[in-house]
């Protein structure tokens, strides 16, 4: 469609082209507001949208509190290897190096000091 609007001094005409697509009829029609139709029930809205992020971060928690007890029950695994490995050596040495019951030494006895850390000690003047 053409129209031809006039200039100024009406000398020369200006000619608009519009497509047929975007023909005036077209200003005559009420506007699409079908995106915005969520804003009639905005409460309910809001409630679904605080209730799914609500759900997503319980589902979080859940899947970090499932990767600890994994984490815990691989490290109790560990250590229970670990100290079965200890006890398979242990059995393995001789049991004369394990024989506390023939041992000569005093329980009750002070601790060891050497001579040498006695010496060292400041003379009083």
């Amino acid at each position: 469609m053409l129209l031809k609007v006039p200039s100024v001094d009406w000398s020369e005409q200006i000619i608009y082209v519009i497509d047929d697509d975007e023909s005036l009829s077209d200003f005559d029609d009420e506007p699409d507001f079908s995106e915005y139709m969520w804003m009639e029930n905005e409460e309910e809205f809001d409630k679904n949208e605080l209730q799914r992020l609500e759900e997503e971060e319980i589902m979080q928690e859940c899947i970090e509190a499932m990767m600890e007890d994994e984490l815990e029950e691989q490290l109790n695994e560990w250590e229970k290897a670990k100290t079965e490995e200890q006890n398979t050596l242990l059995s393995a040495l001789p049991k004369s190096q394990c024989n506390v019951e023939k041992s000569v030494l005093n329980p009750m006895a002070d601790e060891f000091v050497p001579r040498s850390h006695i010496l060292d000690l400041p003379a009083a003047s």
